[in-house]
């Protein structure tokens, strides 16, 4: 086999978002995939909720703060299947590259933290939702479902997805590892939020988490992070206590190897751009010697994971209703047989 086949040239977008402005959000994104494009990158993955920007707002102070920017933040989510959608896939196809993008989904009434993977055809190839927004979060954004912890089998390798601190749930992470994940996109907000409150919003924490990922699954992991600009820091401090909340920057954009190695230029904290590697499908085949996590490492007899990949639906049919009985009977039984292994 030719070694050179299997270089795959990636990019991690480290940016900050044009804050709450779908627009200037779409255009500021196609622009970032033509200079991947241009560059040769096969696969470019965006920050969480990159579109129309994370919501820091409820990070800020009591819900009287935050409420005020929530008609505004509906507005401009994005919605499956709609122009701004066709921009990013017209974009995609145009390069000919993959593109995971991190949104603010807006489905009906509801909002939920996705990201859409858009294959170098322009076609969505899927479309996943955060299984469980964290904390605050839970005030703006609905819940994902276990359909929606997919890797997705393509020609640059089998590629999955995950939000923020998704990268700390250890059964979401051995979804993805059980299915073979090869190239891992990891969405993140800035990471200068609460850095002076506690540690565990760290740069260090959370990179550490995408690192330790890499070695976990054996697997490629590029960590996208967006930044705070000035101009969303002066939007959203206007206290002498919120200073204490946010800095300028925050960005901490890394491609992770499966030995736990970094690859490409790093940029500083507050420098916007692209971090590019070639990254080297064979290293994974090596990492798989040692540690295999669902296979040669693993103990099915001690410990397994329960995975239910049905799609959430609130409104079913008799027969649905019925079917959905008979499966969830189903997968008790599958329980209580791994339970009396």
């Amino acid at each position: 086999m030719d070694m050179e086949q299997d270089l795959v040239k990636v990019a991690a977008v480290q940016a900050a978002p044009v804050w709450i402005d779908l627009k200037g959000g779409i255009e500021k994104t196609v622009k970032l995939i033509d200079e991947a494009g241009a560059q040769g990158v096969k696969l470019i993955n965006f920050p969480e909720t990159w579109l129309p920007g994370y919501p820091w707002q409820i990070w800020m102070g009591p819900p009287a703060f935050a409420i005020k920017y929530f008609a505004r933040y509906v507005k401009n989510s994005i919605e499956a299947g709609s122009d701004e959608e066709k921009e990013i896939c017209a974009a995609a196809r145009r390069n000919n590259i993959h593109v995971v993008m991190g949104v603010s989904e807006r489905d009906g009434g509801s909002l939920y933290m996705a990201q859409w993977h858009i294959g170098p055809d322009g076609q969505v190839i899927s479309r996943r939702r955060k299984l469980k927004p964290t904390h605050v979060e839970r005030s703006v954004f609905g819940e994902g479902d276990g359909s929606d912890m997919i890797v997705n089998d393509t020609e640059l390798g089998k590629i999955g997805a995950l939000c923020c601190w998704e990268h700390f749930q250890p059964l979401s992470k051995y979804s993805l590892f059980a299915q073979g994940e090869q190239i891992h996109c990891a969405a993140w907000p800035a990471f200068s939020l609460y850095d002076k409150l506690t540690h565990g919003f760290s740069a260090e924490v959370n990179t550490n988490a995408n690192q330790t990922y890499a070695m976990e699954g054996q697997c490629f992991v590029l960590q996208s992070c967006a930044m705070i600009s000035q101009e969303i820091y002066d939007e959203l401090v206007t206290t002498e206590q919120q200073k204490m909340f946010l800095e300028v920057g925050g960005g901490y954009s890394r491609v992770f190897g499966p030995d736990g190695a970094t690859y490409g230029e790093n940029l500083a904290p507050t420098e916007e751009g692209l971090v590019i590697a070639d990254i080297d499908m064979n290293k994974i085949i090596m990492a798989k010697v040692a540690a295999d996590p669902a296979g040669h490492y693993s103990r099915p007899d001690a410990l397994a994971l329960v995975h239910n990949k049905s799609k959430l639906r609130r409104v079913l049919s008799p027969q649905e209703a019925a079917e959905q009985v008979r499966s969830s009977d189903a997968s008790d039984t599958d329980a209580d047989e791994i339970a009396a292994q």
